[in-house]
């Protein structure tokens, strides 16, 4: 740990890498930094445990689960991951809803009205 900590992180700083992190399993070490002018420093989680990037636009992740997985649909839903995570897959189950929706109420209205043609053909047979 001590090479990540202290000799990679200078080597870091010099190359210009402007956020890395560190990931134990164990959860002991674990640590996020950050690129301040020459040198790096610690990134602070912000509420809940939040990690956000200033590198990567819209990427940001809860620490807890890096340790918790959540699988992608849970992490699709949540509002840490909605911009970052598989946007596309979100407009796509949102998309796969509507249709859904719409193809229940298509099927409903044919019904209505194949009851609607039923009743009519009924009173007009004689």
């Amino acid at each position: 740990m001590e090479r990540d900590t202290i000799i990679k992180k200078d080597e870091y700083a010099k190359a210009g890498i402007k956020e890395y992190y560190i990931l134990d399993a164990q959860r002991e070490r674990t640590q996020f930094f950050r690129l301040n002018k020459t040198r790096s420093i610690a990134i602070k989680p912000q509420k809940g445990g939040i990690i956000k990037s200033k590198v990567l636009p819209g990427f940001q992740f809860r620490i807890s689960d890096l340790f918790e997985k959540p699988s992608i649909d849970e992490m699709v839903e949540n509002k840490v991951y909605q911009q970052f995570v598989m946007p596309n897959y979100l407009r796509e189950k949102q998309a796969h809803q509507a249709e859904k929706q719409a193809r229940i109420l298509a099927e409903q209205r044919a019904k209505q009205l194949a009851e609607q043609l039923r009743v009519f053909e009924m009173k007009h047979r004689d």
